[in-house]
């Protein structure tokens, strides 16, 4: 057995919980609704689903519209229940010091196509 054996990293790599499962997007009825969601509707940028530790608690991040203009992203906890809301035409930010107060980040789910990602940093 080698030092890249699967078996082994598993081992050195412990595997994330989120809201007591290793699976939240297959195990969350909610979320897994979400991601099916944002993969039917499929725009033209994409969407991402993001866990964050946030004030003690698991949270995801939803952004169902990568990078577009007037976008709510809405921040969810385990049981589906709105945490924060972000943009929208009305600019909203219901959780003010997210960014700094957020830890542990995971992309659960990713469908951005390269370029949108390329646009939104030169922004």
């Amino acid at each position: 057995m080698s030092c890249s054996d699967s078996k082994d990293d598993a081992k050195l790599t412990p595997v994330r919980q989120y809201c007591g499962t290793s699976d939240p997007l297959g195990e969350l009825p909610w979320l897994k609704e979400i991601k099916t969601t944002i993969e039917i509707n499929a725009n033209a940028t994409g969407g991402q689903i993001i866990a964050y530790k946030y004030e003690n608690e698991d949270v995801f991040w939803v952004d169902d519209c990568y990078n577009c203009d007037d976008k709510l992203v809405v921040v969810y906890n385990c049981d589906g229940e709105v945490v924060c809301e972000f943009g929208g035409i009305s600019g909203q930010n219901t959780c003010p010091g997210f960014e700094e107060k957020a830890t542990d980040s995971v992309m659960l789910f990713n469908n951005v196509e390269p370029e949108s990602l390329s646009s939104a940093n030169q922004k």
